[in-house]
């Protein structure tokens, strides 16, 4: 299926006006609607709100009448952390004012982090649910704060490419999208995503605070100062009224490990959150974004995957009906 969509701009920031792509479908009703807001992926460094499209959530949403937004945000390392999430909260409350006071926080990758910090965050309208899709949702993770772990391959002159984004965090011109690679290794800003992972650099990068890693490493998480611990909403932000929440993940997932999702949703359970995780066998990152899949289609092709992404949609639709 396909609905027209808009372009809106939520927010300015600087000389950025930051927009959203909203598409709404016939006699969508604003005191009802529902709307899925879904952040884009790219590790906070790279994408842009059509990065790697989750088509099998926009045609479940438009199959059922939903509005499916997707807005852009500011990109690390030249914005801070409080920045991004800052920007993630203004496109939900943008899209609560303006389409549906009905909302869905979903996310691919670093998406399904700014869902999940955006939900936990008090200024975000509260959404009827979240969905994060293989979300790197925790950055004290092992793979965050111990160095020696990076992408597919170790980064050439690590010291120089660290050198490059401290300067990019001190001067650098701030954006809001940068296209996907075509050829990621031979690209600058995805050298800076395996440096810091390679480093142990995430938690620096999102705070500001030079040795953050290393202190949470040593002295445990209690060393994360006040003021950034909304960056870290699965140690601060979770509480027994956390939205339900759906979870997706590949079992062989290297960018971002499935232990991810899996901890989040212990975390939630234990809670009492009404809690569902899909960890999908033999699938890795991206798996169910590399094609065009109509979950309702007669036609549409019958995948392995298919009953776990039916089985988030219902979980979606048990917990948004009136």
């Amino acid at each position: 299926m396909v609905e027209e969509t808009s372009v809106y701009t939520y927010k300015t920031a600087g000389r950025l006006s930051l927009g959203i792509d909203v598409s709404i479908p016939p006699g969508f009703d604003k005191e009802k609607g529902i709307v899925s807001i879904h952040y884009h992926g790219g590790f906070l460094v790279i994408g842009e709100k059509t990065t790697f499209p989750p088509h099998w959530l926009i045609n479940a949403c438009h199959r059922r009448g939903w509005a499916y937004a997707t807005p852009s945000y500011r990109l690390l390392p030249e914005a801070e952390g409080s920045q991004v999430l800052s920007d993630a909260i203004d496109a939900a409350q943008w899209v609560h004012d303006n389409i549906s006071k009905r909302i869905i926080l979903a996310g691919s990758s670093a998406g399904g982090y700014l869902a999940l910090a955006a939900a936990a965050h008090s200024q975000t309208p509260r959404p009827l649910a979240v969905l994060s899709i293989y979300g790197m949702l925790n950055p004290v993770g092992n793979r965050y704060t111990h160095p020696g772990r990076g992408l597919r391959k170790p980064v050439e002159n690590l010291s120089k490419v660290l050198t490059t984004i401290s300067d990019s965090m001190r001067c650098g011109e701030i954006i809001d999208g940068y296209a996907f690679p075509e050829n990621p290794m031979a690209d600058q800003r995805f050298r800076w995503i395996a440096a810091m992972h390679q480093a142990a650099w995430i938690p620096d990068v999102l705070t500001r605070v030079s040795g953050l890693a290393e202190l949470i490493r040593e002295q445990g998480t209690e060393s994360i100062p006040q003021e950034h611990r909304q960056l870290f909403p699965a140690t601060w932000g979770l509480s027994s009224g956390f939205p339900p929440t759906a979870l997706l993940h590949g079992n062989e997932d290297v960018l971002v490990d499935s232990e991810q999702s899996a901890g989040v949703t212990d975390i939630l359970k234990s809670l009492g959150v009404d809690v569902i995780l899909e960890c999908v066998e033999g699938q890795g990152h991206g798996f169910e974004a590399k094609e065009f899949i109509d979950l309702d289609s007669e036609t549409n092709e019958e995948r392995p995957f298919n009953p776990n992404l039916r089985r988030i949609i219902a979980f979606l639709e048990s917990h948004v009906s009136i």
